[in-house]
């Protein structure tokens, strides 16, 4: 029985036809064009929406938060299985796998036999997550098949199960291991060392269907790590150098008994990683693998995991239009610009983190009330300060703090040396404003911890990437619609329409390539013709675009539409609210019922927060993956 929500306010009947809604929701952002309204109906009311409460845990229907809890726990405990443990030592990958395809099939009947069609909205939307959650783990099992097809997994773990236990990436957030090491966790290091060829081990054994494209990330980027400014470097060829490196900086921080076993240790990790390449050369001839999932079964992910109300052509007209939108827009920039001297990198690390400390100090003022009063802090959110990293492949970059800074999240930045300073396309080191409200604040950092205080025991476990791109992104692009005044002037802005233009091109190259249109190779010299050296922009190195295909397109199976695709949708429910509050519309309320409600796709948001069930009623007659997988092997 399809659900009907209890209550419906303002409906509306829009064109059937795809191309007008995707043309509507390409041209509600352009400022100057006034385009065809739903005509809203329904009772005015003294506050911009009505406050339907988030049921407590006890107003759940509780055989459904049973199930969730369940499901959870099992696909919890099978991701920390993963990873080797003082317990249980190095998991059985094969096994684990062959567990998850036993009990899915077991919760997907018990999810089946229930009956949401009397519950409330928010609990009608809780069970289409849950649902979600399951068909992700599907096509987990049975399209991307990390253990079968994918030899950087393995090199990855191995790799990963020492990172896991130092102090680095990106973030290291409000409590990071400080220095020096305690013997319990230099043991700990030491131990995941050894467990190296372990793991690698079961990638002989299990690697039956290795995709050759995928065998190369592995070559060119152990560890997933970006790589260094010298291309030949953080290659898997040259592992056992880097982990002498890395081993040789990391012993001055261990107890001294084990600083001395930390070098041996490291090589002979090392040479296994560097063995496990040389296998992977030696069977290039049998690698018969397929990068490419076809289209239907990609139309499948997006309607049934991401619940987005769209087909990949769909994607990709959207992707064609904001393609022209962003360049358009970067021209404009140009032109009032035109006077302007360039700007470039930052040449030092200290010159960037006085930019940086500027930015995160001006970002957030410029939000709350002294500034655009247009969203809510909380007193749980950290101050963001970014500190040099010691970048050494293949861990990327890692810190030796022996300070604690309580309250900061600490962020950590490439040396000034690294081709991502110097190099990169997105501009980081050009002007931190370009992508620090997409990274930290108002962006992942705030957005997760706002999230993971929601009250629904549901929606706090539930990460939706396209709800949480689509927010990042579209706070990119806030900041030039609302004149942020960039700490490196208005040069900055051009940067903006750069990274817009970048994740169109990524749906255009990263759509036909998991359709089988085009190869990886291909898709290389569409992304550096489509994105060359553009006002303020550097134009995209190889490295990025080796990344962006490998490393975020194959080896992910989906990872190229969430941010652009969000980021309109949510402009669509912007719109729709401001028809339907008219004069009422306040941008900040807007946002605080945008994050209020979890993060969940901006088609069920539009359902909870306006009452429109037009996308939401597209999800409730399931399709398998395993009858489009069929259908598809029979073409």
């Amino acid at each position: 029985m399809e659900p009907k929500s209890k209550h419906r306010t303002g409906r509306i009947r829009l064109s059937r036809s795809p191309l007008f809604g995707i043309l509507l929701l390409i041209l509600l952002p352009l400022p100057g064009i006034v385009a065809s309204a739903p005509n809203f109906s329904g009772e005015k009311s003294e506050s911009i929406v009505q406050e339907q409460p988030i049921p407590a845990q006890d107003e759940h229907p509780q055989e459904l938060l049973k199930l969730a809890e369940e499901f959870r726990a099992m696909r919890g405990y099978t991701a920390r299985r993963w990873q080797a443990s003082a317990e249980t030592g190095v998991p059985d990958y094969a096994a684990l796998v062959q567990k998850q395809k036993e009990l899915l099939p077991l919760f997907r009947n018990r999810l089946d036999a229930l009956d949401p069609s009397s519950w409330s909205v928010h609990c009608q939307i809780d069970y289409l997550l849950l649902r979600a959650q399951m068909d992700k783990l599907e096509w987990e099992l049975y399209v991307v098949r990390q253990t079968t097809r994918n030899p950087s997994f393995y090199v990855d773990q191995a790799i990963g199960n020492v990172a896991r236990f130092l102090t680095g990436g990106r973030v290291i957030g409000e409590n990071p291991v400080l220095m020096p090491y305690t013997r319990d966790r230099a043991k700990a290091i030491l131990k995941a060392l050894d467990d190296t060829e372990k793991i690698l081990e079961q990638g002989r054994r299990n690697l039956t269907e290795i995709v050759p494209e995928l065998a190369e990330a592995a070559l060119r980027f152990p560890g997933g790590a970006w790589p260094t400014s010298d291309w030949e470097a953080g290659q898997l060829k040259d592992i056992v150098e880097n982990y002498k490196n890395w081993a040789e900086i990391t012993a001055e921080h261990f107890p001294v008994e084990e600083a001395s076993k930390l070098g041996p240790a490291a090589i002979q990790a090392a040479e296994r990683l560097r063995d496990f390449g040389s296998w992977l050369e030696q069977n290039r001839s049998r690698m018969t693998g397929k990068y490419s999932i076809g289209k239907d079964i990609l139309d499948w992910y997006i309607h049934h995991v991401f619940l987005m109300p769209y087909n990949s052509d769909e994607m990709m007209l959207m992707a064609e239009m904001e393609r022209a939108r962003a360049l358009s827009y970067l021209q404009f920039e140009l032109q009032k610009n035109r006077n302007l001297p360039k700007i470039g990198p930052a040449e030092t690390a200290d010159e960037h983190l006085a930019w940086d400390e500027e930015t995160v100090l001006k970002l957030r003022r410029w939000y709350l009330e002294q500034g655009e009063d247009i969203l809510v802090d909380q007193d749980y959110q950290p101050l963001i300060r970014s500190e040099e990293s010691v970048y050494v492949p293949p861990f990327g970059m890692l810190s030796f703090p022996y300070q604690a800074k309580p309250g900061v999240s600490r962020v950590l930045v490439v040396p000034a040396d690294h081709w991502m300073a110097t190099q990169s396309n997105y501009g980081w080191y050009t002007d931190p404003g370009v992508l620090q409200g997409h990274e930290y604040w108002p962006g992942h950092t705030y957005e997760r911890k706002l999230h993971a205080r929601n009250p629904c025991p549901i929606r706090r476990a539930h990460g939706d990437s396209g709800h949480s791109e689509g927010w990042c992104f579209y706070n990119e692009e806030l900041l030039v619609a609302l004149n942020f005044p960039f700490v490196r002037g208005p040069r900055s802005r051009e940067l903006v329409y750069i990274n817009m233009l970048q994740r169109a091109v990524r749906i255009l190259v990263g759509v036909l390539l998991l359709s089988g249109k085009i190869t990886p190779e291909e898709s290389f010299q569409v992304f550096q013709d489509s994105l060359p050296p553009l006002g303020t922009g550097l134009g995209i190195p190889r490295e990025e675009a080796y990344m962006e295909v490998y490393k975020r397109v194959i080896a992910r199976g989906n990872d190229c539409f969430d941010a652009q695709t969000g980021k309109l949708q949510l402009f669509k429910l912007l719109a729709d609210c401001r028809m339907r509050w008219k004069e009422k519309f306040n941008l900040k309320e807007f946002h605080e019922q945008l994050l209020k409600h979890g993060g969940i796709p901006y088609s069920l948001l539009r359902w909870e927060i306006l009452g429109l069930e037009d996308e939401a009623s597209l999800f409730w007659k399931p399709v398998r993956l395993s009858a489009v997988i069929e259908k598809s092997a029979g073409q």
